[in-house]
This record gives structure tokens, C-alpha cells and sequence, in this order.
């Protein structure tokens, strides 16, 4: 019968190492305090969520260029051409159109570009001045090339004029290459100005 006995668990009824018997607490273990649950990182857990960028409606493209070149607008003052093209650019109508389309597609691009073409030469050219921040325009001094940049960018992009990004570096060889070219600083400058309209950090926020 003694095979019995020790089959049914009648041995020794201590237990064995590293186990715990049923009913006491283990030994040497810290007691975890309420405040310090779920401090821990899960393995599963998901990184958080990120903002994704969102373009500008054609509404504020417009407001915004004409409110940044001191109210130059590109067609007339009668009718904008943002206006005039806004169902090819998606632009709700509540008729056809229910919802606009707010993508930074190559319509888009197309258009931007060709109004930011005709919104800095013009603004370039304009009698009032207020494009250029530095006391000679005609100025190819890297300087003033580089003062004038950063003050475009914070106009148009708001970024801060005291900024060292690489981009600059890049706005500065777009107006070098193209005074190069052309010997017209209004021209080069345009270039520089179409450019900095062109870039999402001007259309995406």
C-alpha cells in the first residue's frame, strides 16, 4: 500500500525549491503599492499617434498670399483666379461638389505655381518696397543674400529669421544661379520668392 500512499501525494508535503505553497506568500518578493501599477512600457503597447499634415483650402492660399505681398492678387481686383478656377481645383460648389478636396495634388501644384509666378514678379516690382528687408535690392553681397532669405521665409513660411536650416543654404544657390543666368536681381529674387510659395512649409501645416 505504501505505493499507494505516495501516488495520492502522501509523501513529504514540503514544498520544493522555488515553488510556493498554495496559501502563503512567497519570500523576499517587494509588495507592490497601487500607484505602481501599469508604470510599466507593454511590449504591445502602440507609439502614440502622430498629427498628420493637413493642406491649405484654396481660400486661405489666396488670403494668405495677398495678405503676405501687402495685397497683390493674382488675376484682378475684380476676380481672383483662385476663384475663377475653383471647381478644378475642388472646391466645394454644395451642388457637384459636396466636399473639397484639401490633397496637395498636381492640380494644386500647378496652379500655386503659376500664381505664385505672377504674385512675385509683381511684388517684386511693386513701387511700395515692402518685399525687401535689406537696405540695397540690387545688393549680391552673400550678406544681404542671406538676410533677405531668412526674412522672405519668415514672411512666407514663418520660420525664425535667426533659423541656420540647410534649406537657406538652398534659397541662397536658387538666387546665385539665377542672377548667374540672367544678371537681374528682380529676377533672381522672384525665383527665390516662387520657391518659398511652392514649399509645403507654406501650404501644410
Amino acid at each position: 500500500m505504501l505505493w499507494l500512499f505516495l501516488a495520492c501525494g502522501g509523501g513529504d508535503p514540503s514544498p520544493k525549491p522555488g515553488t510556493v505553497a498554495p496559501g502563503s506568500e512567497p519570500e523576499d518578493v517587494p509588495a507592490v503599492s497601487e500607484t505602481e501599477w501599469g508604470e510599466g512600457t507593454s511590449p504591445e503597447a502602440e507609439p502614440p499617434a502622430t498629427r498628420v499634415l493637413k493642406r491649405m483650402t484654396v481660400a486661405q492660399v489666396r488670403d494668405s498670399m495677398e495678405q503676405i505681398t501687402g495685397g497683390i492678387p493674382w488675376g484682378s481686383d475684380a476676380r481672383s483666379h483662385w476663384d475663377e478656377y475653383s471647381a478644378t481645383l475642388g472646391v466645394a460648389d454644395y451642388q457637384l461638389i459636396v466636399k473639397s478636396d484639401a490633397s496637395p495634388t498636381v492640380m494644386f501644384q500647378k496652379f500655386l505655381d503659376d500664381a505664385a509666378g505672377a504674385t512675385c514678379q509683381a511684388w517684386v516690382a511693386a513701387e511700395s518696397g515692402s518685399f525687401f528687408a535689406i537696405e540695397s535690392p540690387d545688393s549680391t553681397e552673400r550678406e544681404d543674400i542671406r538676410a533677405q532669405v531668412a526674412n522672405l521665409r519668415w514672411r512666407i513660411q514663418g520660420r525664425d529669421r535667426a533659423s541656420t536650416d540647410a534649406v537657406l543654404d538652398d534659397y541662397e544657390a536658387v538666387f546665385t544661379k539665377v542672377h548667374q543666368r540672367t544678371a537681374s536681381t528682380e529676377a533672381a529674387w522672384a525665383t527665390v520668392c516662387v520657391a518659398l510659395f511652392t514649399h509645403p512649409d507654406f501650404f501644410m501645416y
